[in-house]
């Protein structure tokens, strides 16, 4: 084990020396906002109960596939900027970041409007399976929209940040959104007994003014300033382009919307609200370990970019050692989660959330299998050989709710069948895709595992 631990982190050149950096930020801001994502859950339900909690959360789920309707640009960005930056061209990388913020924004303001419009006419009280009130419900699903709307316009400097390997941004940006949102419901429970309308708007509003405030000072005077979105470095020509890349995104990111985003949703009209909540809080427990490996994965994805575009593939090879051994460590640090669950659950929430221990082996599992995943996709993402996981995507996301209704209804796994049928989707991708990398680093792909 000293000897594994001494291979992830032994002295290395200065590509790698900054990866490790920026891990250590990442693991130091991740951190903390892990800390204060358990706080809040607990202080939620202080201020609102579980029922309403579990509608906050339903809620939140759906606003999420807003952040899919990109087609994939945000990723596109990533990876064209990098490469223009690779190549040592920041005009075209300004201009990328200027045609995605311009564009995307166009596109956002079409969509916020025809929900506006159609908001009126959808009964948010038989969609959530809640009674509270349906002007409130009007209320909070307008804020909460527009508000999320922003927030994807605004969190495209994160994705600048990350494309220049300055990964620690979006871990301090996500820590301090989670530190002041902590500090506005504890605030709530000082100055108010109870209002879930105040609770939704709050939640929604602080992310936005936190995105903006970041968005002025990196632009203005961090070391990417000269990436700055303006209305004339906007290139109608770059747009094919970013869609090029960013649709194959898009369809593979849909998957996302129905693996990941459903399950409240299926939770809710298979079980009830409240399982949302026993859900959500074993699913945030068991994510450290997803949290803790996308903290070490994220600086790989433009890195395995860069160093594709150099044919550095022996960097490239040393890379996929080093995660594949962390991946180990993390399967050990899970069986520990797992045998720790229930008294953490216990000392954390108590006795208002009892989670099953089915319901932790299975989410485990998951996280497992997604970790697995994940070493690869961020490779074949980061050069954008994604034809094959397009397919493969497809073919998931086709399977994925039916699999889930049919375990759900079918067996007495309750919600665990949720989540096993998610770990049974993604072990498709855990097949081809050391596959498509191994042909792509040993120079043997073609055909579709090359595109």
């Amino acid at each position: 084990m000293i000897k594994l631990v001494k291979f992830l982190f032994r002295p290395g050149d200065q590509r790698s020396k900054n990866i490790k950096i920026h891990t250590f930020l990442n693991f130091l801001f991740r951190g903390l906002g892990m800390i204060c994502g358990f706080l809040t859950v607990s202080t939620s339900l202080a201020y609102i109960d579980k029922s309403e909690y579990g509608v906050w959360l339903t809620l939140t789920s759906i606003t999420v596939w807003l952040a899919y309707i990109d087609v994939g640009l945000g990723n596109g960005m990533r990876n064209k900027v990098a490469e223009a930056i690779g190549k040592g061209d920041e005009m075209l990388a300004k201009e990328y970041v200027s045609t995605t913020y311009l564009f995307f924004s166009m596109l956002l303001f079409f969509i916020f409007i025809l929900f506006a419009i159609g908001n009126y006419f959808l009964n948010w009280n038989v969609i959530l399976r809640t009674t509270i009130p349906a002007s409130q419900l009007l209320v909070i699903t307008f804020v909460v929209v527009l508000s999320f709307c922003l927030r994807l316009i605004l969190s495209l400097v994160t994705t600048v940040a990350i494309a220049l390997q300055k990964v620690y941004f979006d871990s301090l940006i996500n820590f301090l959104i989670s530190f002041i949102t902590l500090v506005g419901i504890y605030a709530l429970t000082k100055i108010n007994n109870h209002s879930f309308q105040l609770f939704c708007i709050t939640l929604a509003v602080i992310p936005v003014v936190i995105l903006l405030v970041f968005n002025y000072i990196l632009f203005k005077y961090s070391s990417f300033a000269f990436l700055r979105p303006q209305f004339k470095s906007f290139n109608k020509q770059h747009v094919k382009g970013l869609l090029n890349v960013g649709i194959q995104f898009f369809f593979i990111q849909l998957v996302g919307i129905i693996i990941f985003s459903t399950d409240n949703i299926l939770i809710t009209q298979l079980f009830s609200a409240a399982a949302v909540t026993t859900f959500n809080v074993a699913y945030k427990y068991f994510s450290i370990t997803t949290m803790v490996f996308s903290i070490v994965l994220l600086p790989y994805w433009s890195a395995f970019t860069n160093t594709y575009i150099q044919n550095d593939i022996a960097w490239i090879k040393n890379a996929f050692k080093k995660l594949l051994l962390f991946w180990v460590l993390q399967v050990l640090a899970t069986i520990i989660l797992i045998m720790a669950s229930s008294f953490v659950f216990h000392l954390w929430v108590g006795d208002k959330v009892i989670v099953p221990f089915s319901l932790s082996v299975s989410l485990a599992l998951y996280c497992i299998i997604f970790n697995w995943n994940n070493i690869f996709a961020y490779f074949i993402n980061g050069i954008s050989k994604i034809r094959l996981q397009l397919y493969s995507s497809v073919f998931v996301g086709v399977a994925n709710i039916p699999l889930s209704y049919l375990l759900a209804k079918h067996t007495d796994l309750g919600v665990s069948a949720i989540v096993i049928a998610n770990a049974i989707c993604l072990l498709v991708g855990s097949v081809w895709a050391p596959i498509q990398c191994y042909k792509i680093i040993h120079n043997k792909a073609s055909g579709i595992w090359n595109k």
